[in-house]
């Protein structure tokens, strides 16, 4: 389940030779830095305050004269950016109760949603749709929500020591680890662009994994191809020495996780991935290198500036060369990195050229017109990324939020990325 209906799958780019269609960044190259970029504040393009705060220009309201309570809902998607839910919450919900704006009222309820769905907080999820019908109704998300407060609490037990898993990367170079469900052992993806772990109707059946009453919702993927998912729980999932009890999971039609060539020739086939809301609660090291992938408790650590989020999906905030903001989406089930539109106000588009990019996702494939940018270069932590092409994949809406681009499985390239989520980090190390 995902705000107004919508989950992302993970997005995965078709390789195959002989393919006329261009299908992605490239020629990327990854250094360390000891001189980072002095952080600048956003060059604005936004004129209306909802423009702005859409697209994180919450710096608006220092610049404007806005209503009080205009200049709350900033504060409280900058407490959002924080993860300080204990303060975001009451906020927004004072607003949402509180207002006689129609579009406030709206955007609070947007908001709500994902602050609820982050905190698995099933039965407040149920009131919100309730209250909210016409905004949320579309895909069935009341389905998914009476379905997981019926199930019991999910408990998270962690070995003494970390865990370190052999890996494997699949044809579309997303990490894969073995898990057990319900002590049958399978391998998942890891994917952050899933907001839930998700199963095949095949392996759920083989592993004991019900579905959750009788009715289906309706999901939307990364090529926007509406396909059906059913709540279900895993009693039993284990993870290495980690055990997840009653972990809330996501149920599609077995053939929605495959992707065939021509309609005809099965060239990937997913059983299942590990979700955002298994991996927030985890500090976990991919070594894209050496093909292992690390798992331990998150530890709280002395207060860091944060640039991994969680705002309709997890977001890690970064800077262009000159230390100019930029956010963008966290997808490991994507093979590249690109640009979405919004992007395109803040980078130089002289030469850029029109293209093609091939993207399958649950549900089947599709090709879609991009703009090729050359020459562009991200600073993410003490890593600068240099990318000699930069495609542009969709108009970035998730939500009440539009993001400046996908973080693909690239971005890691011989090199080992961290998340860690309880201490709002996700970093690159250098493998050894």
């Amino acid at each position: 389940m995902r705000r107004i209906g919508v989950v992302l799958i993970g997005i995965f780019l078709i390789l195959w030779s002989g393919c006329a269609v261009s299908v992605g960044s490239g020629g990327l190259d990854i250094q360390s830095v000891d001189d980072l970029p002095v952080s600048q504040p956003m060059v604005s393009n936004y004129d209306d305050y909802w423009d702005a705060m859409r697209h994180f220009d919450f710096g608006y309201v220092d610049r404007n004269e806005v209503n009080p309570e205009y200049q709350e809902f900033a504060s409280g998607l900058q407490l959002l950016m924080e993860d300080d839910i204990s303060e975001a919450e009451p906020l927004f919900s004072r607003l949402f109760e509180a207002t006689e704006d129609s579009l406030l009222h709206l955007h609070a309820a947007e908001i709500l949603e994902v602050i609820y769905t982050h905190q698995d907080k099933w039965n407040e999820l149920v009131e919100l749709y309730t209250r909210m019908p016409e905004k949320f109704d579309e895909s069935n998300n009341m389905i998914m929500a009476i379905a997981y407060a019926q199930s019991q609490p999910e408990n998270y037990h962690f070995p003494a020591n970390p865990i370190v898993l052999p890996t494997q990367l699949s044809i579309s170079g997303v990490p894969m680890i073995k898990v057990s469900v319900n002590g049958v052992s399978k391998k998942f993806w890891i994917d952050t662009g899933a907001e839930r772990t998700v199963l095949s109707s095949e392996i759920a059946q083989k592993c004991g994994v019900d579905k959750i009453g009788t009715e289906t919702a309706k999901v939307g993927t990364a090529t926007d191809i509406k396909i059906d998912m059913c709540p279900g729980i895993i009693e039993n999932f284990r993870i290495g020495d980690l055990q997840i009890e009653n972990h809330p999971v996501i149920i599609l039609n077995k053939k929605d996780l495959e992707v065939r060539l021509f309609k005809l020739f099965r060239i990937l086939k997913v059983d299942g991935i590990i979700g955002w809301n298994a991996i927030r609660n985890l500090q976990m090291g991919i070594d894209y290198k050496n093909l292992k992938t690390t798992i331990q408790k998150p530890e709280k650590r002395p207060a860091e500036t944060r640039n991994l989020h969680f705002v309709t999906q997890p977001l890690v905030s970064l800077t262009d060369t000159l230390g100019r903001p930029l956010y963008f989406f966290l997808d490991t089930g994507a093979n590249s990195t690109a640009f979405y539109e919004p992007a395109l106000l803040k980078v130089d588009t002289t030469q850029a050229k029109t293209g093609k990019s091939l993207i399958g996702g649950a549900g089947g494939a599709q090709v879609y017109h991009t703009k090729e940018i050359p020459q562009v270069a991200f600073v993410l932590g003490n890593h600068r990324l240099d990318y000699k092409l930069m495609t542009t994949r969709g108009d970035g809406e998730s939500g009440f939020f539009f993001f400046d681009g996908v973080l693909g499985s690239d971005i890691a390239k011989e090199r080992t990325l961290i998340l860690d989520f309880q201490n709002g980090r996700c970093e690159l190390k250098t493998a050894q």
